[in-house]
């Protein structure tokens, strides 16, 4: 592996994982603490990793910032889809997405 694919995995396996749930942290809990009572495992596996030292993630976001850039746009589009969805009324369209997603990660388990 280059150093240029090691920066580009890094991106997407560690770093946009530690943006985005810093990013839902804030969003949505800064004023309602009263709703982690409710969370179970998937939440607490969701915000373990939020608000980690930020002197160490400002700078591994700043150094990657070109491929986490292009990782958070092209998560963007995905996200607006699923927007799209949901405004449309179509259920469909999102069991398709989340079948596909449920094979995506059978797959990653072999």
């Amino acid at each position: 592996m280059t150093p240029a694919e090691h920066d580009e995995a890094c991106a997407v396996v560690s770093h946009l994982p530690h943006l985005f749930s810093s990013v839902y942290l804030e969003a949505f809990f800064a004023d309602r603490k009263d709703w982690v009572a409710l969370g179970g495992t998937s939440f607490r596996d969701w915000v373990r990793i939020a608000g980690a030292c930020p002197e160490i993630w400002v700078d591994i976001f700043w150094a990657n910032r070109r491929r986490i850039l292009a990782h958070v746009l092209r998560f963007q589009e995905k996200l607006q889809e699923i927007i799209s969805f949901l405004q449309e009324k179509d259920p469909e369209k999102l069991q398709a997405f989340l079948a596909e997603v449920f094979r995506l990660k059978e797959d990653l388990k072999r």
